[in-house]
């Protein structure tokens, strides 16, 4: 048997997710709200059940479960009662996914149990990935395996390329990699001719990563430099420059990627046949996905009628969207993602080129991901491990609780400067928020950190401020600048981090 203890206001809430699980008692403590539970009120609870029932705690039941909200480590309990109380999940409407695998999961006093069952549903999904990449295949990019019984890969674009210092483009690699991309593509400038450093940039991209590394550019002696520098794969190949390139194509046996011009079908069949013609077989091919409103739609459609007409990896430019989209682009990139494995793509494509556009690759992985599980399982993309759900709540419980004390409308003042002030600023290059100390207008000392409690902890310890409002103050701006800096999010202080119309509610 197990005990869940919990408060008076989510009495009804608990008591109607264990209704089916004849094992389990609920106990509505002495106080209106369970997250307030801690240790010691728990032992005092468990006093109580054992007066009125004669028994110890441990003779009644197997364990207890608070509810996961609360604070705090409950092995005092244990301790003091002889009875494990174990943290259950933060909402009340999960606890029967908790019961229902109990045997798969460890239960701990300290840390609620959501990270467990997230757990055990991500280890499921990434056992389903790891038996699918067992698969043969017919396609590789050096040792990337490509094709419809694996997830969509991630292609990363790294724009400009040349223009960049060693030192960027290594750094660009490196974060590249970190976010998930399979391949890391470097992005050569239209219009522009840098074959004499194609092969040093090849080498930079290559020392610091073992992925395919890719090229992308149209001019056929820059492609030329890349393949013999052994680049991994080549975009694009077009009717415009594969007569100057057959040859190379043929004698290094290196992946390409074909674009059409003018009648896409028509276009493609043609290049298609001409390589083949020629015994080259490592093709992917580029229908071209066209930004919304310029036939985003009538692209998709080619997509399909493509996927129909040839056997090879088909490539899937999300960057031509999300990039030209005042839209997060999260959500773009996830709706993006299941339409690429709806029309059958394997690689998909984007650069991080704008701000808005900012961690797209890891988007793009986590979307992969979702969907190539979901489309293995047969089920919705939802429930299964992966989400990219950043901003939202997918469950939303929230209770608000009327105490019926005196109220109080709250209104701006203006308060006395301190005796120092700080300046707030976030350092990208190390992931740290920065906070420096100022006096008559010199900066003193300077406070890291990743976290706003910590800074505000250490600027406490150090006695930098007296006045209540200054610290107040300091909560609010570093609480904002910890989310600037987890999101990608510019942070100004003293101005709102959410600014535009859309939040002016």
């Amino acid at each position: 048997m197990i005990l869940i203890i919990t408060g008076k206001l989510a009495e009804n809430q608990v008591k109607e997710a264990v209704k089916n699980f004849n094992f389990v008692d609920v106990h509505v403590a002495n106080l209106d709200v369970a997250a307030f539970l801690t240790p010691k009120l728990v032992i005092r609870e468990i006093r109580e059940i054992e007066k009125r029932k004669g028994k110890k705690i441990f003779e009644l039941y197997d364990f207890i479960l608070v509810t996961g909200l609360t604070r705090g480590d409950f092995s005092l309990v244990e301790e003091e009662t002889g009875i494990k109380c174990y943290k259950s999940t933060r909402e009340a409407i999960d606890i029967p996914i908790l019961l229902k695998n109990l045997d798969k999961i460890n239960l701990s006093p300290k840390y609620e149990a959501d990270r467990e069952l997230y757990k055990l549903i991500l280890e499921e999904s990434e056992k389903l990935i790891e038996d699918s990449e067992k698969e043969k295949e017919k396609f590789k990019i050096k040792n990337l395996k490509i094709g419809d019984s694996f997830p969509i890969r991630v292609l990363g674009e790294i724009v400009h390329v040349p223009y960049l210092k060693r030192e960027e483009l290594e750094k660009k690699v490196i974060y590249y990699d970190l976010s998930g991309a399979d391949m890391i593509d470097l992005g050569m400038v239209s219009g522009e001719n840098f074959k004499d450093r194609v092969g040093e940039i090849v080498k930079i991209a290559k020392d610091v990563t073992d992925k395919p590394i890719s090229i992308d550019t149209l001019n056929p002696e820059e492609i030329r430099e890349a393949l013999k520098h052994e680049i991994d794969l080549v975009l694009s190949i077009s009717p415009d420059n594969i007569g100057e390139l057959i040859n190379e194509i043929k004698d290094y046996d290196v992946p390409i990627v074909i674009i059409p011009k003018g009648d896409k079908i028509e276009s493609l069949k043609n290049l298609v046949e001409l390589l083949e013609k020629n015994e080259v077989d490592k093709i992917i091919i580029d229908p071209i996905l066209e930004p919304i409103n310029h036939g985003f739609f009538e692209s998709l459609v080619i997509y399909k009628k493509v996927k129909s007409l040839f056997s090879y990896p088909l490539f899937f430019g999300a960057g031509n969207v999300t990039e030209l989209f005042d839209v997060d682009s999260h959500g773009v990139n996830a709706l993006l993602t299941a339409l690429a494995y709806e029309v059958g793509a394997n690689i998909i494509f984007t650069p991080e080129a704008s701000p808005k556009c900012k961690f797209s690759i890891k988007e793009l992985k986590i979307a992969s991901k979702l969907l190539f599980i979901s489309k293995k399982r047969k089920s919705f993309p939802k429930d299964i491990g992966y989400n990219l759900i950043l901003y939202k709540d997918k469950k939303f419980d929230e209770q608000f609780i009327n105490y019926n004390v005196e109220e109080v409308y709250a209104k701006e003042e203006n308060f006395k400067l301190d005796r120092g002030s700080f300046k707030i600023q976030i350092d990208r290059e190390r992931g740290e928020i920065v906070a420096t100390y100022f006096k008559k207008n010199k900066p003193i000392l300077s406070i890291r950190g990743k976290k706003a409690k910590e800074i505000c902890d250490t600027i406490l310890k150090l006695n930098l401020v007296e006045s209540f409002s200054h610290c107040m103050y300091l909560g609010r701006e570093l609480s904002k600048a910890e989310i600037a800096l987890k999101i990608g999010k510019k942070y100004n202080q003293d101005f709102p981090l959410f600014y535009n119309d859309f939040w002016n509610l």
